[in-house]
């Protein structure tokens, strides 16, 4: 049975593939990405996937870049966007971009470690303070070693990282107050091996699926809630059917957007350098644009009868750290190095004042601060 659901999603993620390079002339693994000539001059048709919906901070972001573009290259990149899983789920979307199927998307690192497993490391509980801490370090020279580890093992270029920040604890029996508050629950998490450990280790039943099957699964009691930032909460109107959501701040997530590289590297150096820029300034605006939706979600989520906690992060930590730090170490070549590097840099950003200080408003009303620190 096992198997046969295995093959059945490899099977999907290729038939839309197959569809998808169907209705163009050349696929960006080929270098010419839909390229077609308007009086003599080159254009571009660019498939642009995410499995957030259309009121959701990241589609903003694939909004203004979509704009930029158009602007800066006077229609000739255009960019098609294929919001709310359109074509199937993060997995399916990476799988599409590496065979050049789709040209550009929105993943997580939690999703990617099924490619790179080193990315694992982000996914740590309890690593980073506060969303400007994680960002810091994203922005940093270790998430530029991540971004070249990807496009080495994988095909596909990072062109930087968005600003997420936690996932917390939603679900629809009872406030999370404490560690025993989460035993039993069944929630959806991230198909993530560090996910699925640290949740289990706190009593969860932690159930993987695709984004766009948690609404469904929470109305019909297949699951009792899951883990997302408060943005994406509420984009997705996860308030009608789960009414209890805790900032825990287990887990902190970064993502990225991404953009197959042969079609990267076919692109005119002029076009490239505008996709560049675009894409930085897409991502700026995402951060600014994202505090002030956290804001909003919460009053959201108040105005739909939502009970919102805040609970004490510290009798968390126990059931995950060490334990789970270790475990991911042994798993992962040189990992006592590797997690120390990174413990290394993170410590490093709070001296340069990125940690609590930096805390968005969002944080400071409604989240603790989560330890970090050493494996020790």
């Amino acid at each position: 049975m096992t198997v046969r659901i295995a093959w059945l999603r490899c099977g999907f993620g290729l038939a839309v593939a197959a569809a998808l390079l169907a209705v163009s002339c050349h696929g960006p693994g080929s270098g010419g990405s839909d390229t077609a000539a308007r009086d003599g001059v080159p254009t571009w048709e660019v498939r642009f996937s995410h499995v957030l919906s259309t009121g959701s901070e990241l589609h903003l972001m694939a909004e203004r870049f979509r704009d930029l573009m158009d602007e800066r290259t006077g229609g000739r990149f255009r960019v098609v966007i294929y919001p709310s899983g359109q074509l199937g789920g993060e997995r399916v979307a990476f799988e599409q971009i590496q065979v050049g199927a789709v040209h550009m998307a929105i993943s997580g690192t939690p999703v990617l470690s099924g490619w790179v497993p080193e990315a694992q490391i982000f996914d740590l509980p309890f690593l980073f303070e506060t969303r400007d801490h994680g960002l810091a370090v994203m922005n940093g020279a270790f998430g530029d070693w991540w971004r070249d580890l990807l496009l080495e093992r994988t095909g596909v270029r990072s062109l930087g990282f968005l600003d997420y920040g936690f996932r917390h604890v939603y679900n629809k029996r009872r406030p999370v107050e404490a560690p025993e508050d989460l035993a039993g629950l069944k929630l959806r998490v991230l198909q993530n091996a560090t996910y699925l450990a640290a949740y289990s280790a706190l009593g969860v039943q932690a159930t993987p699926m695709n984004y766009g099957e948690v609404y469904s699964a929470l109305q019909q009691g297949v699951i009792d809630g899951g883990e997302a930032n408060a943005i994406g909460f509420v984009s997705s109107r996860l308030y009608e059917v789960a009414k209890f959501y805790s900032f825990t701040s287990i887990t902190y997530n970064p993502i990225t957007l991404l953009v197959n590289e042969p079609f990267y590297q076919a692109l005119p150096r002029d076009i490239r350098e505008t996709v560049d820029r675009s894409a930085a300034e897409a991502l700026a605006y995402q951060s600014e644009v994202a505090r002030q939706m956290e804001l909003d979600a919460i009053e959201q989520m108040r105005a739909s009868g939502v009970e919102l906690s805040r609970p004490d992060p510290r009798p968390f930590a126990p059931a995950v750290r060490p334990h789970i730090w270790d475990e991911l170490a042994d798993r992962l070549p040189d990992g006592d190095a590797l997690i120390a590097r990174l413990v290394a840099e993170a410590e490093r950003a709070v001296v340069r004042g990125v940690g609590p200080a930096g805390m968005p408003e969002a944080e400071a009303v409604m989240e603790p601060e989560a330890p970090t620190g050493s494996r020790k």
